[in-house]
């Protein structure tokens, strides 16, 4: 039977999904040994190592990592709420979009990327020749080319998968901070009180 797009989609998405384990004391059958093992968390990690083939006794190679402090995700979304609910010129942003721009501007775990510079060096030509005329958008033209990247920051992202707890620590360290020196001022007094409330052990820039 062929598989839809669409299968072929979701197959390889649940490949490449994190199969969570617990650390668990077990007698070895074999010896009969009490020994530290690692197994599935729940119903649905059994299935994924079923549908990956993971029989008992195979060899399996893994990176494995401390898991993200789901409730840690949470409350810096709550903090872009508070953010948009709260302070004049971000009312437009959703909670998310909010996380993402006190990233950048914080400069906190983001990464510098090189951007190729095709696109903003047409924008820049048209732009001249619509001002200066189409000898000066020449003159342009045989410098700019040699622009061939820009680089351009960009924030690191927050999703369970490419970040790991202890760079989220340092992210949501870093934000809490940020919002601490810049923006506590112009909140009133009870927002103040649940932003320090949500930054805990951050309250240390107040």
């Amino acid at each position: 039977m062929t598989m839809t797009a669409a299968a072929k989609k979701i197959r390889a998405k649940r490949a490449r999904r994190p199969i969570y384990l617990v650390v668990a004391k077990l007698i070895d059958p074999n010896t009969g040994e009490l020994v530290g093992a690692l197994v599935p968390a729940n119903a649905v990690d059994q299935r994924l190592l079923r549908d990956r083939k993971f029989r008992v006794g195979r060899e399996i190679r893994g990176e494995l990592k401390q898991p993200r402090e789901e409730w840690q995700h949470r409350l810096i979304h709550k903090i872009g709420h508070l953010m948009v609910d709260n302070v004049e010129g971000w009312e437009q942003l959703d909670a998310h979009d909010a996380v993402k721009r006190l990233q950048l501007d914080a400069g906190v775990c983001c990464e510098t990327v090189e951007m190729d510079a095709t696109p903003v060096i047409a924008a820049v030509l048209d732009a001249c020749e619509a001002l200066l005329g189409t000898g000066a958008r020449k003159v342009l033209a045989g410098v700019l080319p040699e622009i061939r990247t820009i680089p351009v920051k960009r924030a690191e992202s927050l999703s369970f998968d490419e970040m790991e707890q202890a760079r989220f620590q340092e992210l949501f360290d870093g934000l809490t901070e940020y919002i601490g020196n810049h923006y506590t001022h112009v909140m009133l007094d009870d927002v103040r009180a649940e932003f320090w409330n949500m930054a805990g052990q951050n309250r240390r820039v107040a």
